[in-house]
Parts: C-alpha cells; sequence; structure tokens
C-alpha cells in the first residue's frame, strides 16, 4: 500500500498549507519506506490513498485510482495516520 499525505512540519496539513508531500510505502502493515516529493500533483498516479485533514479537491487522485481518506482530527503525525489507516479509523469522503 502507497499512502499519499500532505504534511505541514510533521503533522499532516491541508495541501494548501503542506510545506511537503510524502508517500509512505506499507508492506504487511510496517512502514518500508518514506518518499518524498516535492508536490502534490508528483503524487498523483503514485498512491493507493491520499490522505487529508478535511475535505478538498481530490478528484485527480479519484481519476488514477486512489482512494481519498479524511483524518478524524488534524494533529496526526505519519505513525498516527498508518495506525488509524491500518484499524480502519480514517473516514471515506464518501461517509462525510
Amino acid at each position: 500500500m502507497r499512502l499519499g499525505i500532505p504534511l505541514k512540519g510533521d503533522i499532516i496539513s491541508p495541501s494548501n498549507e503542506a510545506e511537503k508531500f510524502v508517500r509512505v510505502n506499507l508492506i504487511d502493515g510496517k512502514i518500508d519506506s518514506i518518499d518524498d516529493f516535492k508536490s502534490r500533483d508528483s503524487l498523483v498516479g503514485e498512491v493507493d490513498f491520499f490522505i487529508t485533514p478535511k475535505e478538498e479537491y481530490v478528484f485527480d487522485f479519484l481519476n488514477m485510482g486512489a482512494e481519498p481518506l479524511v483524518t478524524p482530527t488534524d494533529e496526526m503525525n505519519i505513525d498516527d495516520i498508518v495506525s488509524a489507516f491500518l484499524f480502519r479509523e480514517l473516514y471515506s469522503y464518501a461517509s462525510i
């Protein structure tokens, strides 16, 4: 699984406020590697899930087969997000 996450510092942020974008590569439920991307557009087509702290434009990710998910809080770091993803504690855009 490949998770795309916009970050400000080490905390998730909306894309328009992000300082960087990362792709978290999971293998067998554990973080295998984390790759930095310079822009949101460079993540499109490179992730299976795009995770944000609130609703935003995600049709570019949907068109490339990625499912957008929303965190329950906007104070989550990468480890918190991965844990929430594995335990299905993230919200689907369809359920908001």
